[in-house]
């Protein structure tokens, strides 16, 4: 096959390239159609040959060499259907077969496309040719769909590139937007773009039940199935073909119920008014095209009350109006975003011709899915919405809408794992040559004997050699992965890759988001440092006995107030005031205020200016809700509709400290009120947070009415003012609020104190997160358009420093402890977060993620306040030199220029953790040194949702099996990359609000109602019933048993509670608060969910892990003995005439498929184990127990089968074409065959440290016992008619005394055996520290000396 490569980049004549991001190449062919297709004109002259042949030597009567070639006929036909199975199997072969090389793209009919690594299978696509308008003139254009994008090729660059759509234009382009004036210009648009939907079809049950019988294990069972029945096993092969058939169709059962769950999250799109050829016209969300005008906003009250929940329909730019949306759909997190117009940007000539960022300008747009939870018309828009919506355009549509892009990324971002792997075939291709030793074995001999029939001799070879798979294999493997499956459930664990959980077994490295997956989202404001003007302490007398009880009574009266008066120790919980006043707030200055002065932790000792920033620097939003705790109304919501104020965690922290109050919405100016409602600030304007520039600025317009001030009001000048003994108000002043990063902050001041970086940076390497506070007072003669064009370097330049706001973000109680268990049982750990370097850092260290001194990888730049100070950004990555970079120290004592050079970045992650920024990681991608230093490291600080999946990648490049844990769907691309991707799932802000609510009332009723439900006994216990009035499950079981007069035991009645939580459990969630899968939630594109608020779920996940690898190992082990046993049984034994009847074949199988069964249900211990299990089959252990254990059990057989063979009558035996007849060979051999086969689960089963011991296997423990019992029961001939039935003899008196002493003698030998070869060979354990893989380069730069040293010391 010629292959045209498609690279990156533009490609020579002849050889198109492809731009597109996850795209490696594409190939271009040609379909070979008819008989000319490789899979066809072969075998057409192969079978005419054939039949020639056959034709030719029946007319000369060679009935020998006719019935030769018909053998060779039917040999011909079955190639043919695996050739064309083949075609379904490989990718490669069906492009080999089916297509031709083509010089000439003009040529192409089909594109074989092939993703990148780990980004899903290489698929074989239609090349299609449509014509297109461009204006007035019509084109042909040619694109192929892959996963649901479509890539167009382009002559000029004469390569494929992405389907392009208008969301890149000048904003001046947008201001002028009118939607599609004509229906020439709606029609080209749908051409170009189709229908707005991500839609996923639910293929039909037939056609799952098609693609798993055309399945090379499924093909290969089924033959092997015709096999036996070929051979008279007809009773075997249908119960096997039974178990075979409804496997598969269990399994596509499961496919289709998780299919609707994904479709099921799919919110069906509204009706909504769109401007087309000058007039609104409603129509359906799936009809949009970019650049269509539509009018959007919350729904109406009709829309809501027939259970529309408006969602965005597309990605839109706002044109006119204002937002407030939810985008849980894309971020994960509930905080409401504040969505602006883009009448700021059309303000000045310069932003009107800049184009569109996607990650600049988010805050004008509105992603498709996200919810609107309020919205405001603009009545002056350039085009009045007929509804009073907002006014947008269309940006994209379809599947390259951001929740198309989330919906893809689900679907298609990497390879589904299954239980046919490579490993089971590489396994199977050793067991394999002793099946063709066998088979040789029996085709010679049996050629000797012209007697002999030969079709049943070819029969009998293949037998042999497809023994050495037997058709139960999936569905062995299956059952411990469906056991797993069950016991991770009862976890609140769940999986939608049922196969990726032995990959948890063999977990070395461990990855972490920090934000909500170690450390809480809740951010306690700790306190204040270098504020300029702090206020005095408070007198004693307000904090003595009296007034803490004057504290406290009032704390009871408002639970705001409470919340400011508490005093919090650094890096803990907040400390609750005691009742009786004598907690911190009893004592005039807190005790961290005594240790450290510069933290003032008071909120009411704040300077004015500090406190004006935290109060009105913000994007917080004000929201009605309902009963609910749902946003609901537009902005036509009535005054008296009870409200929320919603947003960013950390603004909720610091506006609640302070004391302010919030006003203001998208329906209204946003309004801060000081406690005593005398300071008064309304938003002017504001700089949103950009992710890019590091910080945000709000303009103010500031109204102090306190009294007795004269002058300027110290919130807007400071405390400079005068304060007179009588009257006078001061007017209005403008000024601005500044907050960020310290580092940003710092080249925006006018003046920058000497003890900037030390303080923030002291404060950061404790783990908190520190916002640097500026302020500047505007001038006064400035109106408020002047102010509102003015531009944002003018605006946030010459700033006043006014302190720190120093946060805390408290580490969960249960990520210190899983960390240590994941560190102790031979895991690396790693951190990969948004976060600052400092505070994870310090985070790290607390989880035993860092455990040596760290360096931390930034820009030499951030020190010195120029990265990213301005609005250009930082340079583009990879444009700087190394040394732009730098290693430094959390205190900075240590400073280590970065070099590329591998054997520098080795020398110092010997001696240093280390940890990288995002700015960092994009320079070393940049420059390709990327796959070198991410492997060092032990922290990712400041990475973005990309980074974070080139590091999970990364780490996969180099062998190493992953796992991922995060808490949002901006950690999806990690998620997907990973070997095992963990998704914790907590509930929702409202509804915590509304289980709280209902705790004290509705909680107690509800335990009321469950615990009275069919208590007592008789007709003295009234069953409670459902709200509805309808009796629950557990109640209707309980009023049954009363109808018909029975007893209602305690057992009974323990039923019925166990079915009344079932019951609400399955209407309101697992545990009760919330459904397990919703929009938004990165459990739609993990592996592995787990309903819970801590990273404990992967210690769970992990042990369970290890238990299905352990189970899965010891199943290949147990399968291949039974495979070598059956081997020689089918060769040497069948030589002579030694065979099983159809009832012991079928039972044999029966208890075989019974023991496989009970071991899938061992249990993992409580603990982790430091020793590690082998992560996969090729090692010494596992071959020498194989073959150690084989020779024993063939010993065992070959010497009862010449024992009995001597003690019977030369009259008995029988040939091996003669049917089963019962004789003393056969029997003999039957039971040494069963002792082996429960030997070898006895000896097999693992056990301790990874699982529980065969004794606490209960059901595996009895079916030993019970098998043999069964054995001695035959073997003494304790019932005769037992063993009639069985077709077997009498046994001689020294052949049963020599069965029972020398299978117990095997038994001990296997035993110690295993256990032998299990301590001689242990599996290998991966280091705790990246560096320590590469201990060829250690030695070459004498490291590994050092390393010895400092373990000697």
């Amino acid at each position: 096959m010629s292959n045209i490569l498609v690279a990156a980049g533009k490609g020579p004549p002849g050889r198109p390239a492809v731009l597109a991001k996850g795209l490696e190449k594409v190939i271009l062919r040609k379909r070979i159609t008819g008989v000319r297709r490789l899979d066809i004109a072969p075998f057409l002259v192969l079978y005419v040959l054939i039949l020639f042949k056959t034709g030719y030597h029946a007319s000369r009567f060679e009935w020998e060499l006719f019935t030769y070639h018909c053998y060779g006929l039917g040999a011909a036909a079955l190639l043919h259907m695996l050739t064309h199975l083949f075609t379904h199997w490989s990718i490669r072969f069906r492009v080999l077969a089916s297509t031709s090389n083509v010089s000439d793209i003009d040529d192409a009919e089909v594109v074989l496309v092939v993703p990148v690594r780990f980004n899903g299978c290489t698929e074989l696509v239609s090349l299609d040719r449509r014509p297109v308008k461009e204006g007035l003139l019509e084109v042909e254009e040619l694109s192929f769909d892959f996963r649901r994008q479509r890539f167009v090729y382009n002559p000029s660059l004469h390569a494929f590139e992405k389907l392009r759509f208008p969301d890149k234009e000048t904003f001046e382009t947008y201001g002028k937007a009118s939607g599609h004036g004509t229906e020439a210009k709606q029609l080209a648009a749908f051409d170009r773009y189709g229908t707005n939907r991500v839609d996923m079809p639910l293929p039909a049950f037939s056609a799952l039940m098609k693609e798993h019988l055309v399945a090379p294990f499924f093909v290969f069972q089924v033959f092997c199935v015709l096999l036996w029945m070929l051979d008279e096993y007809m009773y075997y092969s249908l119960f096997t073909l039974f178990m075979l058939v409804t496997f598969e169709g269990t399994v596509v059962g499961q496919r289709l119920r998780n299919l609707k769950e994904l479709r099921a999250l799919q919110t069906p799109k509204q009706n909504i008014y769109v401007y087309r050829c000058g007039k609104w016209e409603q129509m359906p969300g799936d009809a949009l095209l970019p650049g269509d005008v539509i009018s959007i906003g919350r729904p109406t009250s009709d829309t809501a009350a027939a259970g529309g929940d408006k969602v965005v329909p597309a990605d839109c730019l706002l044109l006119a109006g204002s937002c407030i949306s939810e985008e849980a759909v894309l971020t994960g997190e509930s905080t409401p975003q504040w969505k602006s117009n883009v009448g700021d940007q059309l303000l000045s000539d310069v932003t009107a011709r800049q184009r569109l960022s996607w990650k600049e300008h988010k805050h004008h747009i509105l992603f498709g899915g996200t919810k609107i939870l309020q919205h405001t018309g603009d009545k002056n828009a350039r085009i009045r919405t007929p509804d009073n919506g907002c006014l947008a355009v269309v940006l994209r549509t379809g599947f390259e809408t951001a929740q198309g892009r989330l919906m893809r990324t689900i679907l298609f971002s990497t390879d589904r794992v299954t239980a046919n792997n490579a490993e089971a075939g590489l396994f199977i291709a050793f067991l394999l040559l002793f099946a063709l030793s066998a088979a040789y074995y029996v085709l010679v001999n049996g050629l000797q004997d012209p007697n002999r029939s030969r079709f049943k001799l070819i029969l009998n070879c293949i037998m042999i050699v497809t023994s050495v798979v037997p058709p139960e294999l999936p569905m062995e493997l299956s059952l411990a992965v469906n056991a797993s499956l069950l016991a991770l459930a009862q976890k609140r664990v769940f999986c939608t890759e049922p196969f990726r959980i032995p990959f948890a077994g063999k977990v070395e490295i461990c990855c972490f988001d920090k934000t909500g997956t170690l450390t809480s989202d809740h951010l306690l404001l700790e306190g204040l440092v270098g504020d300029p003007e702090p206020r005095p302490p408070m007198p004693p007398a307000s904090c003595s006995r009296g007034g803490a009880d004057d504290a406290a009574a009032g704390a009871k009266k408002g639970g705001k107030r409470k919340e400011r008066e508490r005093r919090v120790t650094f890096r803990d919980e907040p400390e609750e005031l005691g009742p009786d006043g004598d907690g911190p707030a009893s004592k005039v200055l807190d005790e961290d205020e005594l240790a450290d002065p510069a933290l003032v932790k008071d909120p009411r000792r704040f300077g004015p200016r500090a406190t004006l920033v935290l109060a009105a620097c913000h994007s917080l939003v004000q929201v009605a809700v309902g009963e609910s705790g749902a946003a609901s109304g537009g902005a036509s919501s009535g005054g008296s509709a009870a409200t929320e104020v919603v947003g960013d965690p950390l603004e909720k922290a610091a506006l609640e400290s302070v004391g302010w109050t919030f006003a203001g919405g998208s329906g209204s100016a946003d309004i801060s009120l000081s406690p005593d409602r005398r300071v008064r600030a309304t938003l002017l304007h504001r700089f949103y947070f950009s992710s890019h520039l590091k910080r945000m600025s709000a303009m103010l317009r500031v109204e102090d009415d306190t009294p007795g001030l004269s002058g300027p009001s110290p919130y807007t000048h400071g405390d400079t003012g005068a304060i007179a003994a009588a009257g006078g108000n001061t007017a209005p002043q403008h000024v601005v609020v500044v907050k960020g990063a310290p580092e940003v902050l710092k080249g925006l001041l006018a003046n920058v104190p000497a003890n900037y970086d030390s303080e923030y940076k002291r404060y950061a390497a404790e783990g908190a997160r520190v916002i640097a506070l500026a302020h500047k007072a505007l001038p006064v003669e400035l109106d408020v358009a002047a102010l509102r064009s003015m531009p944002r370097e003018v605006v946030e330049s010459g700033l006043n420093f006014v302190g720190f706001a120093v946060f805390q973000c408290p580490l969960k109680p249960e990520s210190e402890p899983a960390l240590a268990a994941l560190a102790a049982s031979s895991h690396q750990l790693v951190m990969i977060t948004g976060d600052a370097p400092l505070t994870a850092c310090y985070a790290a260290a607390r989880v035993h993620i860092v455990t040596r001194p760290v360096l931390v990888l930034g820009h030499v730049e951030e020190d010195k306040g120029h990265a990213g100070g301005g609005t250009q950004g930082a340079k583009e990555a990879g444009t700087e030199d190394d040394n732009a970079f730098c290693w430094t120290s959390p205190d900075e004592s240590v400073r280590i220029p970065f070099s590329r050079n591998w054997d520098d970045m080795l020398r110092v992650a010997f001696e240093y953790d280390l940890a990288v920024s995002g700015d960092a990681l994009a320079h070393a991608t940049a420059v390709g040194a990327a796959s070198q230093l991410i492997p060092l490291c032990q922290v990712f600080a400041r990475v973005s949702p990309d980074q974070k999946e080139l590091v999970v990648n990364t780490l996969r490049a180099q062998g190493a099996i992953t796992l991922m844990c995060g808490d949002g769907t901006n950690d999806v691309g990690g998620l997907k990359a990973a070997h095992v991707g963990v998704a914790l799932l907590s509930a929702s802000e409202s509804t915590k609000k509304s289980s709280k609510k209902g705790t004290g009332k509705k909680g107690d009723k509800d335990d009321k109602a469950l615990a009275t439900t069919g208590t007592g006994s008789g007709d003295k216990a009234t069953p409670a019933t459902s709200p509805g009035g309808k009796r629950t499950a557990g109640q209707e079981l309980l009023a049954r048993a009363r109808a018909a007069n029975q007893p209602v035991t305690p057992r009974m009645e323990s039923m019925a509670r166990m079915l009344d939580k079932m019951e609400s459990s399955a209407k309101t969630g697992v545990d009760g608060d919330m459904p397990m899968l919703k929009p938004g939630d990165a459990s739609m594109a993990s592996p592995f969910t787990a309903k819970a608020t801590s990273v404990i779920p992967c210690t769970d996940i992990i042990k369970q892990g290890r238990c299905t690898l352990v189970t899965t190992v010891q199943m290949f082990k147990i399968l291949g003995l039974t495979c070598l046993s059956t081997a020689y049984s089918l060769s040497v034994l069948y030589l002579q005439g030694v065979k099983l009847s159809d009832t012991q074949a079928t039972v044999t199988g029966m208890l075989s498929a019974a023991q496989f069964l009970f071991i899938s249900q061992a249990k993992p211990l409580d603990s982790l184990s430091p020793v590690r299990p082998h992560p996969n089959i090729f090692n010494c252990y596992f071959f020498g127990s194989l073959l150690g254990q084989f020779g024993v059990h063939l010993a065992l057989l070959m010497y009862f089968y010449r024992l009995a063979l001597g003690s019977m009558p030369e009259g008995e035996r029988l040939s091996s074409e003669a049917e089963f007849k019962p004789n003393l060979v056969n029997t003999v051999c039957y039971l040494v065959q069963a002792v082996v086969q429960m030997m070898t689960f006895a000896v097999n089963y693992a056990g301790h440290p990874f699982n529980t011991s065969i004794i606490e296997n209960r059901n595996l423990y009895n079916s030993l016992r019970i098998s043999a019992g069964f054995i001695f029961l035959v073997a003494a001939e304790l019932i005769p008619e037992l063993n009639s039935s069985f077709g077997m003899v009498p046994i001689p008196q020294h052949i049963k005394v020599r069965l029972v002493g020398l299978s117990f003698g095997a038994f001990l030998l296997t035993w110690h055996l295993e256990r032998i070869l299990r301590a001689l060979f242990p599996a290998p354990v991966p280091p705790p520290k990246g560096y320590q893989c590469y201990v060829a380069d250690m030695r070459r730069l004498g490291l590994a000396e050092g390393a010895e040293d400092k373990k000697k010391k």
